[in-house]
């Protein structure tokens, strides 16, 4: 009966052995199954992240190319825009290089002049000898050099700048005239002008053609002659002619001015340029 016991024992004990054995199988199926599910789980978000990554990564490059294509395509419009704008009238900029001084030659500045004397202005006849330069506005302003003179006593003569602005329906009107000297910059003791009287124009003035021709041929600096306008004199120095002209600076960018040449004489009798002054237009 011991014996028996004993065997039972012993079958109970392999048995429960066996029961342990499967339990700890089972357990490390499990968990490997769970390792294996889990490093299959990471492998997939890290895969998926690594894709989604990459697709980010060429979408920027995408974006980042799209938006570069506007850029050039918008740079090379401002180019094309900035050349075509230096070809265009600057507003609020007098435009001073013209083909031509002379009326005739610029009718639009012609019939506005026209249109602002339909009768003596004020009773002042007004000349005009020269168009200085143009102006866009709300419509246009021209600024004339002049010969002015009083209607009822033409005697009385003088050189000034004359500013007429027209409208965009056409209509003119004088906006102000300035003299031409004395200027601030020659007013001095002493000192004397008279205007010209006779004919402005230097061809009608062989005396002063003659001696003045020679000279600007030489200068340096080219000027143009366009009315010969006075004399000035100074105590204890000699007479001299003075000439409305204009100033063509060399280079690419220069711009056309205009100045008063004045005229004198060496010791030997040739001409010279004793001085210069800067002609402006004024705010009319």
């Amino acid at each position: 009966m011991k014996k028996k016991v004993l065997t039972l024992k012993l079958a109970v004990s392999v048995l429960s052995a066996l029961s342990i054995f499967a339990c700890a199988k089972k357990g490390e199926k499990e968990s490997t199954a769970a390792h294996s599910t889990e490093t299959a789980k990471e492998s997939s978000i890290a895969s998926f992240t690594d894709t989604e990554k990459e697709n980010s990564e060429a979408n920027s490059m995408d974006t980042e190319k799209k938006s570069k294509v506007p850029d050039s395509k918008k740079s090379e419009n401002e180019k094309e825009n900035a050349e075509r704008k230096g070809t265009e009238p600057l507003v609020g900029a007098y435009n001073t290089t013209l083909s031509s001084f002379a009326l005739k030659d610029n009718p639009e500045a012609q019939e506005a002049f026209q249109a602002a004397f339909p009768k003596d202005y004020n009773g002042t006849r007004y000349e005009p000898i020269a168009l200085l330069g143009s102006q866009v506005v709300s419509g246009m302003n021209y600024v004339y050099l002049c010969k002015s003179s009083w209607t009822d006593y033409q005697e009385n003569i003088s050189f000034v700048l004359l500013q007429i602005y027209q409208d965009l329906s056409g209509k003119s009107e004088v906006k102000g005239s300035a003299l031409l000297f004395p200027t601030e910059e020659s007013r001095e003791d002493g000192e004397d002008y008279r205007y010209n009287t006779g004919s402005y124009q230097l061809k009608d003035n062989t005396e002063i053609e003659n001696e003045v021709s020679p000279l600007l041929t030489a200068a340096t600096t080219q000027y143009t002659p366009i009315a010969y306008i006075g004399k000035h004199t100074q105590e204890g120095k000699p007479e001299e002619d003075v000439l409305f002209s204009v100033k063509d600076a060399k280079g690419k960018e220069a711009k056309r001015s205009y100045v008063l040449l004045y005229i004198g004489k060496e010791a030997d009798g040739k001409a010279k340029i004793v001085k210069t002054e800067d002609v402006a237009f004024p705010e009319f």
